[in-house]
Order: structure tokens, then C-alpha cells, then sequence
């Protein structure tokens, strides 16, 4: 598995933006289908406590998840939607809580034998949680990490 992330300022100065890299030994259309289907995510996000798909149907644009994610000493409700869908290449989930909007763009390809997934998530924070965003960067990284190596590790089971 080869991994590379970094952390970088969007356009918005009141956004973080994490950038992730894995490759894992596993067919592209598995590792995107797994990965777009969000009820999945508490099973390789170590900062997502629960998580479970709302409503029926195939997987695609318009297909919402509920999360329970840590947020500081606590728990915090969002609800994820799929906002693009384009299988086996690229997926983006747009979450919303009252503390925070997080956008995830999910891009799959095929490198030799491996898979790389590229993963980007724009965070902004609501409210006057965003005063502390400059601030915030360096425990995101951390939480992107984790749960970057937590996906690539189960999709390498």
C-alpha cells in the first residue's frame, strides 16, 4: 500500500481541505462500489461511530447515509448525500451537520495490479466553530489519515 495526503486552504478561507492518497490490491469497481456506499464507512473510519443508509434502491445520485461522527468531546449527527455518481470512477458526498459541510470527492483508478484511490474532502465549518478553523488543520490531517488507512486496509482484506 502506498499512501501520500496533505493538507491544503481552498478558495474559501473558512474551508480546510484534506488530500489522500492510498493504493490498495483490490478491483477498481469493488473499491468504489464499497467505498460510495457510506453505511460502510463506520467499518473503516475510526471517527465515524454509526452509520446507515437512508431509503431503498440502486446506490447513485440522490442516495443519503446517516453518520454519528466524533466531533470534540462528543458526538455529532450528519446526514451524507451523493451528490455525483459516475461508477467504478468517481463518487462526491456532500455532508451536513449544524457544526459543519464536508464535500468528499472519491476518485478511483487503475494502476498496474492496484487501485488508487484519490480522496479529497472540503471542511467548513458553521457558526462560530469556523473562528478556529486555521487552528484545526493539523487533528484533521490526523483524522483523514486514520481513516484513509482504515479503508485501505479493509479493502485489502
Amino acid at each position: 500500500m502506498r499512501q501520500t495526503m496533505r493538507t491544503e486552504k481552498p478558495a474559501d478561507h473558512k474551508a480546510v481541505r484534506l488530500i489522500e492518497q492510498r493504493w490498495v490490491e483490490r478491483a477498481q469497481a469493488e473499491a468504489f462500489f464499497y467505498t460510495a456506499d457510506f453505511s460502510n464507512i463506520e467499518d473503516w473510519d475510526p471517527g465515524v461511530v454509526s452509520s446507515r443508509r437512508l431509503g431503498q434502491g440502486p446506490l447513485g445520485v440522490g442516495s443519503r447515509f446517516e453518520l454519528e461522527v466524533e466531533f470534540g468531546s462528543g458526538t455529532m449527527p450528519m446526514v451524507y448525500e451523493i451528490t455525483e455518481y459516475e461508477p467504478s470512477d468517481r463518487v462526491v458526498l456532500t455532508g451536513r451537520g449544524d457544526k459543519l459541510v464536508a464535500i468528499d470527492e472519491i476518485r478511483f483508478s487503475q494502476h498496474d495490479n492496484m487501485t488508487v484511490i484519490d480522496y479529497t474532502a472540503d471542511l467548513t465549518f458553521l457558526n462560530w466553530f469556523r473562528h478556529f478553523t486555521r487552528f484545526m488543520g493539523s487533528s484533521l490531517k490526523k483524522v483523514g489519515t486514520k481513516a484513509l488507512d482504515g479503508l485501505a486496509a479493509e479493502l485489502d482484506r
